[in-house]
């Protein structure tokens, strides 16, 4: 897929009003999530928000050597660039705390990127030791998000 193909796909979901979209092609997972009526952003895709879409970006892979910390913290990084949210709306519940227990796929916060919020969910099993971004904070990729103790 690439950075056309992902620019068409926008621009079809946006001008058709569907309110969520997820696909899976070649590896690559994608989920979009509209607000209907609102316009296209007008400046072109960027790399960095390209990658947001590749493989190499996903945060899928097994903790390795270098993502652990001496004292056994796993380093939860940002998949994409774009805006942190730790709770689904501005009054709502986080979706974590520090103390939670979290498994695979439980959705850890909301990042959203061009006005698409999408859904970080976890890829390892363990406890939210810290939460190192604020909400409303911009965050780059592989930024640092969370340090979560393995199970």
């Amino acid at each position: 897929m690439d950075i056309k193909e992902i620019k068409e796909l926008l621009e079809l979901i946006q001008a058709s009003g569907i309110e969520e979209f997820e696909m899976e092609k070649s590896g690559v997972r994608l989920h979009i999530r509209n607000t209907p009526n609102q316009p296209m952003p007008t400046s072109e895709l960027t790399l960095a928000q390209a990658q947001a879409v590749t493989p190499e970006a996903q945060h899928t892979s097994p903790p390795t050597e270098a993502e652990e910390e001496d004292d056994g913290l796993f380093v939860f990084g940002a998949p994409i660039v774009g805006t942190f949210y730790i709770t689904p709306k501005p009054d709502a519940e986080p979706f974590v705390q520090v103390g939670d227990k979290v498994s695979k796929s439980t959705v850890l916060c909301i990042i959203e990127a061009m006005k698409i919020f999408n859904q970080i969910e976890s890829d390892v099993a363990g406890e939210i030791v810290e939460i190192l971004v604020e909400n409303g904070q911009p965050v780059e990729f592989g930024e640092a998000l969370f340090k979560i103790r393995l199970r």
